[in-house]
């Protein structure tokens, strides 16, 4: 936790019991989704991850985009493949999940649809009070769009869910 949050966060008590709350939520959904990864037919892992920089909030700092690919990706003969690419945003209301979260849903549409998925770990409250999440969101949308080609994502094709 960064000073200005610490911060913010002890000159508040309503603020901190709702820190509190959260880092006991955050721990209970994290074992859940630990047991859930156990089971078989195991998910995708993520191919590679970006830490990109925010632009659009007042609380700067960096977003991990975690993207689940198609098997053929960037394989030898496909290299300039473009595919079409879903920017994920996990559930948990921006307080509870991370971007690995939606693994099988992730799987399931890379296997099924031959698209790439981009889950974004967007920052969470009450660490990062709203609209902080949503600039997040916005932000890894735009440098997906900037990124597309390095990326072989086909611009045109650009979905949110």
């Amino acid at each position: 936790m960064s000073y200005p949050v610490a911060r913010a966060l002890l000159n508040n008590p309503s603020r901190l019991m709702l820190y509190f709350q959260a880092i006991f939520w955050r721990i209970f959904v994290s074992i859940r989704m630990f047991l859930h990864e156990l089971a078989f037919p195991r998910p995708l892992t993520p191919r590679f991850v970006k830490y990109i920089d925010t632009t659009l909030t007042a609380m700067p700092g960096r977003v991990r985009l975690v993207f689940y690919t198609p098997k053929d990706y960037k394989a030898p003969g496909n290299e300039d493949k473009k595919y079409p690419c879903i920017v994920n945003f996990h559930a948990g209301g921006f307080v509870l999940g991370v971007a690995t979260d939606d693994c099988r849903w992730a799987t399931a549409v890379c296997e099924q649809a031959d698209t790439i998925v981009c889950s974004v770990d967007y920052r969470r409250a009450p660490e990062h009070p709203f609209p902080t999440a949503v600039d997040d969101g916005a932000d890894a949308v735009m440098w997906i769009w900037d990124h597309a080609d390095e990326l072989g994502i086909d611009g045109d094709r650009i979905g949110v869910s």
